[in-house]
């Protein structure tokens, strides 16, 4: 019976050593190419290789930023293009407006130089007559100060 069980321990005893050293072969199997890859991963060209990823990444995050940028620009600039046509036309119109007036007041000048040589004829009638004189000068000067109250609210 002893033999059979020492027999029975050689057997359990062989067959972990197999499995151990089949073990042992499969973990030197595996580190080698772990160490291999962890050699390689740790290299120079494996390290810029990784670093340069990175730049173009953060290149292409300041593409995108700068393109959200350009298109905000043209945005504004084409509002500050538009606001520019308004004002022009505003403008446009305003100078229009200015040149009627002028012309306006043009005419408002040579009325009051026609209503002046009129009081001046007038005056120079009705000279002999004292009453008519005094009548003719507060018509004239009441002329006058219409036609200057008119010309300064006009401009």
């Amino acid at each position: 019976m002893m033999d059979k069980l020492e027999g029975s321990m050689l057997t359990r005893r062989t067959l972990p050593l197999w499995l151990g050293l089949l073990l042992l072969l499969a973990v030197v199997g595996l580190l080698v190419p772990l160490i291999y890859f962890a050699v390689r991963a740790n290299s120079k060209a494996c390290v810029d290789g990784l670093q340069a990823q990175e730049c173009q990444e953060r290149n292409q995050h300041l593409q995108h930023q700068l393109d959200q940028a350009s298109r905000e620009k043209n945005a504004e600039a084409a509002t500050c293009n538009r606001t520019v046509v308004t004002l022009r036309e505003s403008l446009k119109k305003e100078q229009a407006q200015v040149a009627k007036f002028q012309g306006e007041l043009k005419i408002l000048n040579q009325t009051l130089k026609d209503a002046l040589a009129d009081v001046e004829r007038l005056r120079r009638r009705n000279e002999n007559s004292s009453k008519n004189n005094a009548s003719s000068c507060s018509s004239f000067l009441f002329v006058v100060i219409a036609v200057l109250v008119l010309n300064a609210l006009l401009t």
